[in-house]
């Protein structure tokens, strides 16, 4: 189930300490000479000084004993604070002298305390107050025993720090509540960008689409570098196994085993070298090699250098081998699964494999649905061209329009106005099979984003009843958007899981019922180019168990002569022509009923019930819609 409604992890740079001076470490501001004192010969005060918790515990018991001086009447309170540990060890730090001639030089750092490093002394022409002893001169003595040095430390802990050149500021937290300031925001470049969303996708397993949207109103890059960031993301996932089979050959570790980053790195340079024509070759490699650098290191620069340029060197010689097996060599040449390539080849035949595969990795089209309440189709048409764009009408719906270039539609005004809404054209088809009419009941069990839903009421011309169901209620918002847009008023959001709804609503109560299933999503692999990586076999029979269940659980709810109407946007026969067939079997009351498709007429089908819309016919997304009428 699909629908296009026209809607960067930052690279993180780990910051390290400041290279703060251990307890005990070298001090360059302080003098290397011992202090020859009687303190020497007294050890148990010596070991006092190598321990932080003994020497502030000595220091609390002596200025208990000795009663530091208070601080002066109306003085400021004196803050007590830690200086930075490593104020000491910076070259441009400037050290007044001591006014005191007479005093000696002080201890090696290796015999202060822990904690001290880089405390500077106050200056000889002020008064400080709050010292151990209370004395006010500048001239004070100098403390000569281990106790009165470790009062005296411990007293100017709670010193205020004077004012001047060196002397440390203690760093005061804001206030809760007070006003940070605003940091300053990294502007990265388009393949900064594209390389976060990459590495995310490969290493996380993100959604591109979800991942490259929020990464672009992040970085608010300009349009033509948020361009260039859609190409990059989309055509590197796209292109992954071919990209990968070229850089093995110049990679001895091979690209899987490289850091998650310098893979995308290398990935997306590579593609830009080898599929964008405008982007010359030597930009890709000196771009890649300024973000290694700055990402990373030299030798990771290096590296990417020497593979790129590589890369350059070879040329053209550098090709998928064409005697290689069928599947593997279509895997490698337009970059699929092998396993996905060889069932395709089992149910659609080598050829048509192989364009299907070739389609999936070309730019989608962008098609819009006209709104038949507000306007016709030649009418829109009209309309658009007088504002400069190209378009044209599509073969496949009555109600699409190519656009073929003009900008993204969901700005145009038309659009605020409800003109018309931005949907694939195969997709247009769910709701022309159902045909509703006006008046009637109708459930949509799986609505969700509302394109469906939508087309549906304006078919019904807004007169009757849509419950648009979906299991998600965050969704529901979407769905009322497209309702409240487009002026449609018919419809009834609920939120539920599908298989319950034969629960919530009488048996044979809705005219009309659309199940627009869960699946594989094959056939949106152009707009969703991760899908194809991230999908394994057990995935498409898990999905397809589920997809028969459904449909036993909300058939009952279709009134006698009704329709019910099941449509996926898969290529895979397991999740469609098999699940109708299944279900026919089991349900002798609905039969399987063709509607018109004129485009369709002309082309093969896939046999079994309904229609399959293949990528590579139309340049549209893959769909299968089969219609079922309950019997009378």
């Amino acid at each position: 189930m699909s629908e296009n409604n026209g809607n960067g992890k930052g690279s993180g740079i780990r910051m390290f300490g400041g290279g703060s001076k251990p307890a005990g470490g070298f001090d360059p501001n302080k003098s290397s000479e011992r202090k020859k004192t009687d303190d020497r010969k007294k050890g148990p005060d010596r070991k006092s000084s190598y321990s932080r918790s003994n020497a502030s515990g000595a220091a609390k018991r002596i200025e208990a004993k000795s009663g530091a001086a208070k601080p002066k009447a109306g003085s400021p309170a004196k803050p007590a604070f830690k200086p930075k540990a490593d104020s000491a060890a910076k070259p441009n730090m400037q050290t007044k002298p001591n006014s005191n001639p007479a005093a000696k030089p002080s201890a090696t750092a290796s015999t202060k305390p822990a904690g001290s490093a880089g405390r500077q002394r106050p200056s000889g022409n002020k008064n400080v107050s709050g010292t151990a002893t209370g004395a006010s001169s500048d001239n004070r003595a100098k403390p000569t025993s281990a106790s009165e040095r470790i009062a005296a430390k411990s007293a100017s802990r709670s010193e205020k720090p004077l004012s001047g050149a060196g002397r440390p500021k203690p760093s005061v937290p804001a206030a809760k509540g007070a006003e940070q300031p605003r940091r300053r925001k990294v502007q990265l470049t388009a393949r900064e960008v594209a390389l976060n969303v990459l590495t995310s996708v490969d290493e996380n397993a993100s959604y591109s689409n979800l991942l490259l949207n929020r990464s672009l109103q992040q970085a608010e890059l300009s349009p033509a570098d948020a361009g260039l960031v859609t190409e990059l993301v989309y055509g590197t996932i796209a292109r992954q196994a071919t990209l990968d089979y070229f850089l093995n050959l110049f990679i001895k570790s091979e690209v899987k085993r490289l850091n998650p980053w310098v893979r995308s790195l290398a990935r997306m340079s590579l593609y830009q070298i080898r599929y964008l024509d405008r982007i010359p070759a030597h930009a890709a490699v000196n771009e890649a090699v300024e973000i290694a650098k700055k990402r990373g290191h030299q030798g990771i620069a290096s590296m990417i250098n020497g593979v790129l340029r590589s890369v350059l060197r070879e040329g053209d010689k550098l090709a998928i081998p064409d005697d290689l097996p069928t599947a593997e060599r279509i895997a490698l040449q337009h970059s699929h699964p092998q396993w996905l390539v060889e069932r395709w080849i089992a149910q659609y035949g080598e050829e048509t494999a192989e364009e299907v595969c070739e389609a999936n990795n070309q730019p989608p089209k962008v098609s819009i649905r006209v709104n038949a309440l507000k306007a016709d189709r030649d009418e829109l048409l009209r309309e658009l061209e007088n504002e400069g764009r190209t378009v044209r009408a599509s073969e496949l719906s009555q109600s699409g329009i190519i656009v073929e270039s003009g900008g993204n539609m969901a700005n145009d005004h038309l659009y605020r106005d409800g003109r018309f809404s931005i949907q694939d054209e195969s997709s247009m088809l769910v709701a022309e099979a159902l045909a509703a009419e006006s008046g009637m009941s109708v459930l949509d069990c799986c609505a969700a984003p509302g394109g469906k839903t939508a087309h549906i009421a304006e078919k019904m011309g807004n007169k009757g009843r849509i419950v648009a169901n979906d299991l998600h209620e965050h969704k529901q918002g979407l769905i009322i958007e497209q309702a409240e847009r487009l002026g449609l008023s018919c419809i009834q959001p609920s939120v539920g899981d599908a298989m319950a709804l034969k629960d919530q609503f009488e048996p044979a109560s809705f005219d009309r019922v659309l199940l627009d299933a869960p699946c594989s999503g094959f056939g949106v692999i152009r707009r969703k180019p991760d899908l194809r990586w991230a999908k394994t076999p057990d995935d498409t029979a898990s999905i397809a168990r589920l997809q028969r269940q459904m449909l036993n659980a909300v058939a009952g709810l279709v009134k006698p002569g009704g329709i019910l109407v099941y449509s996926t946007c898969t290529i895979e026969r397991e999740e469609n022509q098999r699940a109708v067939a299944e279900f026919l079997r089991d349900h002798a009351e609905f039969v399987a009923e063709p509607f018109e498709v004129p485009a369709l007429e002309s082309l093969p089908q896939a046999g079994g019930a309904g229609v399959q819309i293949l990528p590579n016919q139309f340049g549209s997304d893959g769909f299968y819609i089969a219609r079922l009428r309950r019997r009378g």
